[in-house]
């Protein structure tokens, strides 16, 4: 449990070390850090909002776009989110109430991992700690930078995230488009779209899940070391979080399919 402690509790459901030192805490790390309180309050999507104005989009069109891409990968997100249809649960600890599955679809393969977090009160920082562009990491994933690359909306921007799959990896990155939306539940969701970086490679990066691409083209000033080659690319088919919150519980359920990046 170790494992996924680091990958994924630290990433957006560390509610124990970041907002509450209880459940999680006692389950996956030693007591002795359950000790530990944070303080530390995460920006809401306004107030992130408001620190990158300044890369709002000026084209009048490419929000329009945007939305209309981000609407489609909405539609496939929830279905991967919510139906188990195909999915082939994968060995876990039976002292664990983390439960992860994976399955074929249409020739790629589809990641779930599902948490229960028994801390209702939480919900809203649940969710403004995985939109958190600083603090918001990616599972089997290390040395996680993200930062955002063009605004829409203040649930709506194109985010780009560096990382390695591991220690002494090759540094890798992707761009996507990212968004959050707020219904009955919360669904953080992250699609790869055709975004000219600039990066070198003659290989033709397509959405195997998205397949009206044509919608979303955009041109991205990225910096000298994607430019070079210096990165390996990878390709965000679909990803997120599903949070919902019931009386007595908060259910956290994270979905990607990632060309070039195993999350479990």
């Amino acid at each position: 449990m170790n494992k996924f402690y680091i990958q994924i509790v630290l990433l957006f459901l560390s509610v124990s070390l970041y907002l509450n030192n209880k459940i999680l805490a006692t389950e996956l790390v030693p007591r002795t850090l359950t000790k530990t309180k944070s303080k530390k309050r995460y920006d809401t999507s306004q107030e992130i909002y408001e620190k990158n104005k300044h890369l709002l989009c000026t084209d009048p069109e490419e929000p329009i776009n945007a939305e209309k891409y981000m609407k489609e990968a909405v539609e496939h997100f929830k279905y991967h989110a919510i139906y188990l249809n195909g999915y082939q649960p994968i060995e876990r600890n039976p002292n664990s109430s983390v439960f992860y599955f994976n399955k074929k679809h249409e020739g790629h393969i589809v990641e779930k991992i599902e948490r229960r977090v028994h801390h209702p009160d939480k919900y809203n920082e649940v969710v403004n700690m995985s939109w958190n562009f600083d603090h918001a990491k990616f599972p089997s994933a290390r040395s996680v930078k993200r930062k955002i690359a063009r605004v829409y909306n203040p649930n709506l921007v194109v985010m780009q995230q560096r990382y390695r799959s591991w220690r002494l990896g090759r540094q890798k990155y992707f761009y996507a488009l990212a968004s959050k939306i707020t219904e009955n539940t919360n669904l953080i969701v992250m699609v790869s779209a055709d975004i000219n970086d600039h990066h070198p490679s003659k290989k033709k990066y397509e959405n195997k899940i998205i397949k009206n691409t044509n919608v979303f083209k955009i041109d991205i000033d990225s910096e000298d070391d994607i430019r070079k080659g210096k990165l390996q690319k990878t390709f965000v088919n679909i990803a997120g979080y599903l949070i919902q919150k019931y009386d007595q519980y908060v259910d956290i359920t994270f979905v990607a399919s990632i060309d070039g990046h195993s999350c479990i």
